[in-house]
């Protein structure tokens, strides 16, 4: 090894700088600047000193945002308990014997009506790898069981607990008691799966793990919305210990992997890819997985009945004409490509130039048109009424998820707007993030009203009320950014007929919009105190603005909806918001904080 020049380790390649991209955008990489080069113009970003703790935030994250909007942190007054953070992090944790354990296992009646309830509910569904095979041996021989398989077991009764509890609220709320006992089981479940992780070594990795750790992140982050931060290092957990255990490279590479084995991995590789770079945009940090280490294939539009564990040869994929639950997971991993680079240029150091931006929203815009199925694209198909709820939803998810990718990618601009001399690049980009938001916020209206009793979405209230706004909250603080300085935005009246139709009244539409998004989760906070802090916010903010306007005939009192609905009953905490397809309605927590000064 003497006299050999050293090799250029791959840790000294910029995850910009991917050859894989290179074809579509050769100019993203940059050099890094001299030590002694001037400052960045870039915003640093936000760095809070509390006593709950300390945290960052980027310059563009909506907590960045929110803090424009004058108003909200001298009227509002949060509450100062923090959230109740991951099980794993702080629950009790007791340790338990594998007997224990086993006699925690409910009734097989009661397990059935669970987990086939899970398996409806498609929420973390396309990570599982329990198969009706084992799940019978379960019960033939419950103590010949490995104890990581009772884990995950145990984590899918946690969701579908959970999901029961929003059953009963939609549709009987006075069921107080069955709510409660549903409650005690979500948690009993819990406890058990991290006991199982605990008494498996879980660090340590092994079959069945990454589908417990992954089930309990989705069901404390994107169902109840516990601590964000938690969720961020709980997810960059699971993926490094999904890398010690190979998931980042491809199955084919390693013979003795099985075929099912290997569909199922890259399953679950993709579902971590996703939750990392949602929960990084929600915390505005970097995410953990880059280009440079990763050549795992996205999954194959597979039905699980299409291959089992004695599968020797995989089949074809199906055609992307057929729905199946694996084909959003790939909708939306091909989305990965491109927001994944907006994540990238929104935590650099360095403002992006216009020629980079419009190079990353060339390729979303490519991946949206070309890239995902025609079956999942909102503008492509007629919707019959044949289309089931749950494909009418994933359609919705998918689409969201490309308009708010493109306010990401644009709205610097509009926060950094100058007003005086604007160029036409800040036009265009302020004129890109509205019209992203107001397409987000008519999702918002039609599904609030298809999910109303009668509705075609009704049965699936659940999940848009607890897992689809999240893209909803960052449309609403843009246009509320907006409304607050829309002098400084408007063009004169001549200039706006000349500009595309809508822009001639647009403030007065975002105003018609935000005041119906404001109604609805006024008529939603009844059933969710969370919905009640976004519209005790929008009170606010829409209270100041027709303040400005006292003859509209079209306002109503919003500060007697506001002392309606005290403070203390809603539970401000200082959870971040994820800016993936999450948890929308913990909006405003963050960003409504005294922050102590």
């Amino acid at each position: 090894m003497e006299g050999q020049a050293l090799p250029v380790t791959p840790s000294t390649i910029s995850p910009r700088q991917d050859p894989s991209l290179a074809n579509v955008l050769p100019d993203l990489g940059r050099p890094q600047e001299a030590q002694d080069a001037a400052a960045s113009p870039a915003d640093p970003g936000t760095l809070n000193l509390r006593g709950a703790g300390t945290s960052y935030v980027q310059s563009v994250h909506w907590e960045s945002i929110l803090t424009k909007i004058r108003g909200l942190k001298e009227d509002l007054v949060t509450d100062s308990k923090p959230p109740p953070g991951s099980h794993l992090f702080y629950g009790s944790n007791r340790h338990a014997t594998r007997e224990e354990i086993l006699a925690a296992v409910p009734a097989r009646p009661v397990v059935d009506r669970l987990l086939a309830l899970h398996f409806d509910s498609y929420v973390v569904t396309q990570c599982s790898s329990l198969t009706r095979a084992q799940y019978e041996a379960f019960w033939e021989n419950p103590s010949g069981t490995s104890i990581a398989w009772i884990g995950m077991m145990f984590s899918m009764l946690f969701i579908a607990a959970q999901l029961q509890t929003f059953t009963i609220d939609s549709i009987n709320g006075s069921a107080d008691s069955l709510r409660a006992d549903c409650l005690l089981k979500k948690d009993a479940f819990r406890e058990k799966a991290v006991q199982c992780l605990v008494l498996s070594r879980y660090t340590t990795g092994g079959p069945y793990i990454l589908e417990t750790l992954i089930t309990i992140l989705t069901g404390e982050f994107v169902l109840l919305k516990e601590s964000a931060t938690d969720g961020w290092v709980l997810i960059s957990m699971i993926m490094h210990i999904a890398m010690r255990m190979g998931y980042h490279r491809d199955p084919d590479h390693f013979p003795r992997i099985s075929p099912f084995e290997g569909e199922m991995r890259r399953r679950l590789w993709t579902a971590i890819l996703q939750l990392d770079l949602v929960l990084s945009l929600e915390m505005g940090l970097p995410r953990s997985a880059t280009n440079t280490h990763i050549d795992t294939r996205p999954p194959r539009n597979l039905l699980d009945s299409d291959f089992d564990e004695d599968t020797i040869e995989l089949p074809s994929p199906r055609p992307e004409t057929e729905w199946t639950p694996i084909l959003p997971l790939i909708a939306r991993a091909r989305l990965i490509t491109a927001l994944g680079l907006i994540c990238d240029v929104n935590t650099e150091i360095d403002v992006p130039s216009f020629d980079e931006i419009l190079k990353i929203d060339a390729l979303l815009d490519d991946v949206h048109k070309r890239a995902v199925p025609p079956l999942l694209r909102w503008e492509s198909v007629a919707h019959p009424i044949t289309d089931s709820p749950t494909l009418v939803v994933q359609r919705v998810s998918v689409e969201t998820t490309y308009y708010k990718a493109r306010i990401l990618l644009y709205r610097r601009a509009l926060i950094s707007y100058q007003g005086q001399k604007p160029t036409e690049q800040d036009k265009e980009s302020v004129r890109i993030c509205l019209e992203s938001a107001m397409k987000i916020l008519s999702f918002q209206q039609m599904l609030h009203e298809e999910s109303q009793p009668l509705g075609r979405l009704c049965q699936l209230r659940w999940k848009i009320t607890h897992i689809f706004n999240q893209d909803v909250l960052l449309a609403t603080s843009i246009l509320c950014l907006y409304l607050q300085d829309v002098d400084k935005f408007e063009e004169s009246p001549e200039t706006a007929k000349a500009q595309a139709p809508w822009s001639s009244n647009r403030a007065d539409e975002i105003r018609q919009r935000l005041t119906i998004s404001h109604k609805i989760w006024l008529q939603m906070s009844t059933a969710s105190a969370e919905a009640g802090k976004v519209a005790k916010a929008l009170s606010i903010v829409l209270g100041n603005i027709e303040a400005c306007a006292e003859d509209s005939s079209a306002s109503y009192d919003f500060l007697a909806d506001l002392d309606a609905m005290p403070l203390t009953e809603f539970g401000f905490n200082s959870q971040y918001l994820p800016s993936g397809f999450y948890s929308p309605l913990s909006f405003f927590d963050n960003v409504l904080e005294t922050r102590g000064t």
